[in-house]
């Protein structure tokens, strides 16, 4: 029986590592920080140029509401989201990760922390927890920047999710309720004429 579980677990880590688009860590810390404004790249999409914590250039978009802050934007390191809120943590996901444009799923008249994908990002990404007993986290794809920014515009009115492949219900979520399709080319002509 042991010899069993033993093989179950070694078939569903190693069909975690061959799927794409997983992370396989979480760290601690924030790789943007905070981003100071500098200035305004395109009016019409919102888009910002500002300055990391450690004084990189990012092109960002921010959407802000009354208890959090979320950017969603690029740097060097590729393109991100990151959310700070006041909230307190309730779950932290184990890696291996994904993350996807989700719909939670409600059963009767409650909402339930299972999300049916309406659309995944395939590529290698880090995923960050600033501080452990808060709700902020940080996700940075390290693959295409237009699919991850392309998968946040499909969050509308949505959640992007961040979870657990061993624990479904182990998230953490975000809703998108402005980032849209349009605000993409501006962001990543942003990038290529600003960061180096």
């Amino acid at each position: 029986m042991a010899l069993y579980r033993h093989c179950c677990f070694l078939a569903m880590l190693l069909s975690a590592a061959l799927a794409p688009g997983l992370a396989f860590s979480q760290a601690r810390g924030d790789p943007i920080g905070p981003l100071a404004r500098v200035a305004t790249f395109d009016r019409a999409q919102q888009i910002i140029v500002g300055k990391t914590k450690a004084g990189k250039i990012a092109c960002y978009y921010r959407e802000e509401g009354g208890s959090h802050s979320l950017d969603i934007g690029m740097t060097a390191e590729g393109a991100f989201i990151r959310l700070e809120t006041g909230d307190s943590r309730e779950t932290t996901p184990t890696p291996p990760l994904r993350v996807f444009a989700g719909k939670q799923i409600a059963k009767g008249e409650y909402v339930t922390n299972e999300f049916t994908v309406l659309r995944a990002y395939d590529g290698p990404f880090d995923y960050y927890i600033p501080t452990p007993s808060q709700g902020d986290f940080v996700v940075v794809a390290k693959g295409d920047a237009k699919a991850f920014f392309e998968m946040v515009a499909r969050a509308r009115m949505e959640f992007v999710v961040v979870q657990s492949v061993a624990d479904r219900n182990n998230v953490d979520i975000v809703a998108i309720y402005k980032f849209k399709t349009s605000a993409i080319p501006a962001l990543l002509s942003c990038a290529q004429e600003r960061i180096q």
